[in-house]
């Protein structure tokens, strides 16, 4: 009992005392130098790799895609907006292509007859696939319906223009473009090839629409 006694009185007078304050300061230095250590190291590493000619860094593209283009632009009342609709597969193969629908403001918006020799509305059709399956224009509720499919057994890859939409701009205010497309739904917009849907993405459109 005596021993634990002076044991103990031995600790707390040390530890009273400036040696135990700077004993405690080079522990924690000590700790600090070692993480430092171990983290440059590995900064090192990392830098290393970054230079070994045998590492590739690949960005992954997204893949097929339909676009609006141009994205955003500016205009007065009066004036006529041409908007490409692109096709962009990557590295994928398609042969059929579905918009279900393109919506757009007809308060805003009027899209011009581009095959006046059929009835109804319809958008200019490009060569991207060879067959036009549909071309449906719904002034009243503002909507494109539009398919092409490749013949043939044949198919299209890379980026091209699928159709035109030329747009008569009505009034002042903010028009947007949207398609409808839910990634893995069959129902709305879609690209496909071999009767599997490979739409993974789609870009809107924003036009401003200024008075005259």
């Amino acid at each position: 009992m005596a021993n634990s006694k002076s044991g103990s009185g031995w600790y707390k007078k040390w530890h009273d005392s400036d040696h135990h304050f700077l004993v405690h300061w080079g522990i924690f230095l000590i700790i600090v130098a070692v993480a430092w250590s171990l983290l440059y190291t590995r900064i090192g590493d990392y830098l290393l790799s970054l230079n070994d000619p045998g590492i590739s860094v690949k960005l992954s593209k997204p893949n097929t895609q339909l676009i609006l283009e141009p994205q955003t632009q500016t205009v007065k009342v009066g004036e006529v907006i041409e908007a490409n609709i692109i096709l962009d597969t990557g590295n994928e193969k398609i042969d059929g292509v579905d918009i279900y629908a393109l919506h757009y403001d007809p308060s805003l918006l009027r899209v011009v007859d581009d095959v006046p020799t059929q009835s109804g509305v319809q958008i200019q059709p490009r060569e991207v696939l060879t067959l036009k399956a549909a071309n449906i224009v719904d002034p009243k509720a503002g909507s494109i319906k539009f398919s092409q499919l490749a013949s043939g057994g044949s198919s299209f890859q890379g980026r091209g223009v699928l159709a035109t939409v030329h747009f008569m701009t009505l009034a002042p205010g903010t028009a947007y473009l949207k398609f409808d497309f839910v990634p893995g739904k069959t129902v709305d917009s879609n690209a496909a090839y071999n009767g599997k849907d490979r739409l993974a993405k789609v870009v809107d459109a924003i036009y401003t629409i200024q008075p005259k």
